[in-house]
């Protein structure tokens, strides 16, 4: 009898939640006056409360005469002083108040849904109105102990600060055990299907599959600015700890970050700690350390205002100069290290790994022999972080050793039926080549942007295919040395490994016309171009004619339709092909 009575108390609490019934008190929601621009960060009180003590948050009884706020969110909170006294120490303190002050007379409210103006009232100071949800919450908490089962993350880590706050006994506790299971959860499912090898299409399909709600460890990372101290509580470090873990597998490396473009929009979108976390991972792949230079730089570009200069050169210094390309260590990273000597403030200053002497020994370290290097070593010319860098072990290979990372790409009718038609006697026109995902203007490989063009000629019956590269504008921002018109297609060159592939169509058979560039005998000045101007075979008059037996029909045909040499390689209305990169040989 005793057992079954017990559960009916515990079955009917939850009913009582912000209700009249047996209610002697209320909960008033109001503006901490004294910091009164809080929006996003935690309140004065929270921030008491986490070091301990009750005496942090002004919970004090007051009237409608007398109010200590002149800001109230919302309606008075029907509660109960014995539900709240059991459930908060802070409570069961401002319940002692309130009855050595002699405010222990009850007044029924006077309707239902009303509070009496002579009941006791609990004031819980708060940073803004956003944060009521969480604070009734926690209040809510107190009557249940539970956290409702439809809490994205950042509400999960809102009930538990204001839990924390206001000192709900279990509350903290509740939502870190919630907060666990999300992001374990979240893992098998989202970074199994992220993780594709292959191409980056592929990826990039696979992620468009994925729900719209990025996973909870995207979440927990997205919501930084309500964290408690890891150090000082365990139990959500070792939920971060998990969160850390679980971003290399989700990103997979720095080409499918970089090419991906929901990928790229949530690396972009990560505060600083979960990036470093990123960069230093043994695990996390890369086809040259540049592109994980070039992943930090396009961070920087979005992020720079947001990071202090410490956190900046704590990310600097996660990438591994010793493993950086010759073009990198030869010219951008002197040059980005000029840049921050030169205003460290600038945008175009963000690069700190290293200053220009630094810079300059880490190359000639690279550059040498090992008996040279041990000799290096040993004069004590490298310590502290540039030594660890030189120490630090090369990435995986992120593109697979045979097959490589496919991207597709075509040339819109409309594009290639236009450059026909300005075609002067003589001349030439190149068309940019679309890649399939429209927001990919140009693919990151080995620290630098690859595009493909095709160049028709007038009056020749073949057309040419040339793949270009180029700087990233996240390396040329305002002020840079690398951003001089110039200076770094005339001193720097750069070494790709790729197959390009134009889609042909032959008497209903499939025979492609493909090109393939191997490093380290392919190689182009930056900035520029190079393949083949003559690699496409078209249909010229003598073919179309051949075929037909009628000079003047095929006359007439050309000058109704400019792209009949073309029609081998026109299918659904486009010119299409694929890039191809293949695993670097050097």
């Amino acid at each position: 009898m005793v057992e079954s009575a017990s559960k009916s108390v515990l079955r009917g609490l939850p009913e009582v939640f912000a209700s009249n019934q047996f209610s002697d008190c209320d909960v008033i929601f109001c503006l901490d006056e004294i910091a009164p621009t809080r929006t996003a960060q935690p309140s004065t009180g929270a921030a008491s409360c986490a070091q301990g003590g009750p005496e942090g948050a002004d919970l004090s009884l007051a009237t409608a005469d007398g109010p200590n706020s002149s800001v109230v969110f919302g309606d008075p909170l029907p509660a109960h002083r014995l539900i709240l006294g059991l459930a908060s120490e802070r409570f069961t303190a401002q319940i002692v108040r309130w009855s050595a002050e002699g405010a222990d007379e009850i007044t029924s409210p006077s309707q239902p849904g009303q509070s009496a103006c002579s009941r006791p009232q609990l004031r819980i100071p708060l940073g803004s109105a956003a944060e009521v949800p969480a604070a009734r919450a926690a209040i809510r908490f107190a009557y249940t102990g539970e956290v409702p089962a439809d809490s994205s993350v950042r509400q999960v880590l809102e009930l538990r600060r204001q839990g924390a706050y206001l000192q709900i006994s279990g509350c903290v506790a509740a939502c870190d055990e919630v907060l666990a299971a999300k992001v374990s959860s979240s893992s098998t499912a989202t970074v199994a299907s992220s993780h594709v090898e292959g191409g980056s299409n592929k990826r990039a399909r696979t992620s468009e599959q994925a729900p719209q709600q990025p996973p909870a460890y995207l979440q927990l990372f997205e919501s930084e600015v309500l964290w408690p101290d890891p150090q000082a509580e365990p139990a959500f470090g070792a939920i971060l700890a998990t969160g850390k873990r679980l971003l290399v597998p989700h990103f997979g490396n720095s080409l499918a970050a970089l090419n991906t473009p929901s990928l790229r929009d949530q690396l972009l979108a990560l505060p600083a700690v979960a990036l470093e976390a990123l960069l230093e991972s043994d695990e996390f792949g890369t086809d040259d350390e540049a592109s994980v230079l070039l992943m930090l730089a396009e961070w920087m570009r979005t992020n720079f205002d947001q990071a202090e200069p410490a956190i900046r050169q704590r990310l600097c210094r996660a990438v591994r100069l010793v493993h950086l390309s010759r073009p990198y260590l030869s010219l951008i990273i002197p040059a980005l290290a000029t840049d921050h000597e030169k205003d460290p403030e600038a945008p175009a200053g963000w690069f700190s790994g290293a200053d220009a002497l630094e810079a300059a020994f880490v190359a000639t370290y690279v550059s040498t022999t090992q008996v040279e290097r041990d000799c290096l070593l040993s004069a004590g010319k490298a310590s502290g972080p540039i030594l660890e860098s030189l120490r630090a072990r090369p990435r995986p290979q992120c593109i697979p050793p045979s097959g490589g990372l496919t991207f597709n790409w075509h040339i819109p009718k409309e594009d290639l039926l236009q450059a026909v038609r300005q075609l002067q006697p003589g001349s030439s026109k190149t068309v940019s080549c679309t890649f399939d995902d429209p927001s990919l203007h140009a693919v990151a490989a080995r620290g630098f942007c690859w595009s493909v063009s095709v160049k028709v000629t007038s009056g020749q019956s073949t057309a040419g295919l040339f793949l270009h590269s180029d700087l990233s504008t996240a390396l040329t921002p305002p002020g840079s040395r690398l951003s001089s018109e110039g200076t770094v297609t005339k001193l720097t060159i750069v070494h790709i490994s790729a197959r390009l592939v134009v889609h042909r169509r032959q008497g209903g058979a499939v025979r492609n016309v493909e090109g393939t560039f191997s490093s380290p005998e392919y190689f182009l000045r930056l900035g520029t171009g190079r393949g083949w101007s003559t690699l496409l075979p078209l249909k010229d008059k003598q073919q179309q004619q051949d075929a037909t037996g009628n000079t003047a029909a095929v006359a007439a045909a050309a000058a109704a339709d400019p792209l009949a040499a073309w029609v081998e390689y026109l299918t659904d209305g486009k010119v299409s092909g694929t890039l191809t990169l293949l695993r670097p040989s050097v």
